[in-house]
């Protein structure tokens, strides 16, 4: 054992096996290759989002697999699905700027936007943005779906 205060995990990443049962592009990750609505490519009854799939997030980037991305092409492909099932216009994946925000441990956290990663907040200020991050917005600490579903349409720009 090595006593430290930070791990790093540099295993990897990849998309869930599920989606070999989906024929379709796939990238090096096994993500499915989407169209601007989230459906996947060649195949326009089948959405795919978060983890499992890499949509252009802006001109020359991809999603990543991470929440910045996951989570709002989850709400872009379920609002999709449904609209192809009532019959209306579906809306295009248009995520938040990239941003990043890194837990440092005792060192507080770092903040950054965009693809070049500028540094927008450090130390303290930055560790609390992740606590909130981490206990109110990914895993909202209520077993209630209405005020589950009440929390996120604050944070929905569909």
């Amino acid at each position: 054992m090595i006593p430290t205060a930070t791990v790093v995990w540099t295993a990897g990443m990849v998309a869930s096996s599920l989606t070999a049962q989906i024929p379709g592009e796939r990238d090096r990750l096994g993500r499915l290759s989407v169209d601007a609505y989230l459906r996947v490519t060649g195949v326009p009854d089948v959405y795919a989002a978060g983890d499992t799939a890499v949509a252009l997030a802006e001109e020359g980037h991809y999603t990543t697999q991470s929440c910045q991305h996951a989570q709002p092409m989850g709400k872009f492909a379920g609002h999709n699905v449904a609209a192809d099932l009532l019959g209306t216009d579906p809306l295009p994946f248009t995520p938040d700027p990239y941003s990043t925000c890194l837990d440092l441990g005792p060192a507080g956290a770092v903040v950054t936007q965009g693809w070049d990663r500028t540094v927008l907040m450090t130390g303290k200020d930055a560790k609390a943005l992740k606590r909130n991050i981490n206990t109110l917005w990914i895993y909202p600490p209520v077993d209630d779906p209405e005020q589950i579903l009440a929390r996120a349409s604050r944070f929905s720009n569909l």
